[in-house]
């Protein structure tokens, strides 16, 4: 079996396999899912003894061998979505984020420059009252937003009725949302919003940071609030900028796998690049949907320099995956195979990292204005002015749900 390994969530696998044809399309999937699983899943050890040739397909099998205690992300896509969303940021969709405040009201939380309905002004702020004459709801979110086509009512900032049709496109994300410098008597505070880790995110933030650097930016502040994780990779490459003047060399994380492939155990080094900031200091804005990369990115920081949290909870995945594809079939693997620690071997963060300041997802405030509740309380604490909230007197939003490749892009 000839293999080759490239870097994506944390390794892509590329196996060639020379399989003989059989009736059933998915036994060969089935068979070689069951030797992955046994081989590198982190919880091989709890998975029940089954037939593999009793599943109809690689996704029924994998949900019967999932240790769903603590697994709540293993999942099985195509090669052509994992490679259009890691490589080249696409996805199928409307170009948008979504959240429901506890009224159960649905908000756009972000909006990608792609989007068919960005032309409409639609922006992070509207509320989307109706989906094709139907009220949208946590029951019926999915099988709406599933559509391949919609017509959206919207309630726009001004409180007015706007009415799009729109069908799902082939979008490519911009992750970097926005970004800007305030000048405070503290000195120059840069702020960016990242959506997620992935091919295109590098140039992204090494433009962005070119900007900090030119504008002489002495605290950055992190918009994580949206970002469910991607290639590590990428998120190495936002330590690298981040602190890479005072770090680099230094462990930013290590890969723990099970018993059988400790040997796989390996670290990612933090590195200098040219535009890496003199920071002592970052801040990150966090709420449940900040998760995977994001996180590794916090806990890896946390031992060499202060790393202050602001807004909520962080969702909790301590842990990564290798992605298994094969020439004979087009099935993607994408299995937990790894714990990731610091340097201090820290992590286990299954409840999520908690908050320095507790302060809330202003959904009603564009990204960067210094009035949103979030963006507010992080300049605050940098300037001395910080008024931070008890965690009971705000309103948290959460995202309809989603599953595999879908949760991690996070968009619809």
């Amino acid at each position: 079996m000839k293999r080759t390994v490239s870097i994506l969530l944390a390794s892509l696998m590329i196996f060639t396999l020379g399989c003989k044809k059989d009736e059933n399309p998915n036994q060969d999937a089935n068979q070689q899912l069951m030797f992955e699983m046994n081989k590198w899943y982190l919880w091989y050890d709890k998975m029940p003894n089954v037939d593999p040739d009793n599943y109809h397909s690689p996704v029924d099998l994998l949900d019967a061998l999932t240790y769903k205690e603590l697994d709540k992300w293993s999942y099985i896509t195509t090669k052509h979505e994992l490679e259009a969303y890691y490589n080249e940021a696409q996805f199928l969709g409307y170009g948008i984020g979504m959240a429901f405040d506890t009224s159960n009201r649905l908000w756009v939380t972000f909006i990608f420059k792609d989007s068919p309905l960005r032309e409409f002004g639609v922006d992070r702020g509207w509320r989307i009252a109706a989906i094709n004459n139907t009220i949208v709801s946590p029951n019926n979110a999915n099988s709406l937003l599933g559509l391949n086509s919609a017509t959206f009512k919207f309630i726009n900032h001004d409180g007015d009725e706007v009415v799009v049709s729109a069908t799902k496109q082939s979008l490519k994300m911009n992750t970097v949302l926005m970004d800007s410098v305030y000048n405070t008597d503290k000195g120059n505070i840069g702020y960016f919003v990242l959506k997620g880790f992935v091919g295109p995110t590098v140039e992204e933030l090494n433009i962005t940071f070119a900007k900090f650097a030119a504008q002489n930016v002495n605290e950055v502040i992190v918009d994580l609030r949206y970002n469910g994780g991607g290639s590590i990779n990428t998120a190495s490459h936002l330590a690298d900028l981040l602190a890479g003047s005072i770090a680099s060399g230094e462990i930013l994380g290590t890969f723990a796998h099970n018993n059988k492939q400790s040997h796989e155990n390996s670290a990612i080094l933090i590195g200098s690049k040219p535009n890496s900031l003199s920071l002592t200091r970052v801040l990150f804005i966090t709420t449940r949907n900040s998760a995977s990369a994001s996180e590794l990115v916090i806990n890896g920081l946390t031992p060499y320099m202060d790393v202050v949290l602001v807004g909520d909870r962080t969702y909790g995945k301590p842990v990564g995956m290798y992605s298994f594809t094969y020439l004979s079939f087009d099935w993607a693997f994408v299995p937990i195979c790894f714990r990731f620690l610091n340097a201090n071997g820290e992590g286990d963060y299954y409840d999520g990292i908690p908050v320095d300041i507790v302060a809330s997802d202003g959904i009603s405030f564009p990204f960067g204005n210094i009035n949103e509740p979030s963006l507010a309380a992080a300049i605050g604490y940098i300037t001395g002015q910080t008024k931070a909230l008890n965690e009971t007197t705000f309103e948290k939003l959460y995202q309809p749900e989603q599953k595999g490749l879908k949760q991690e892009i996070g968009a619809w």
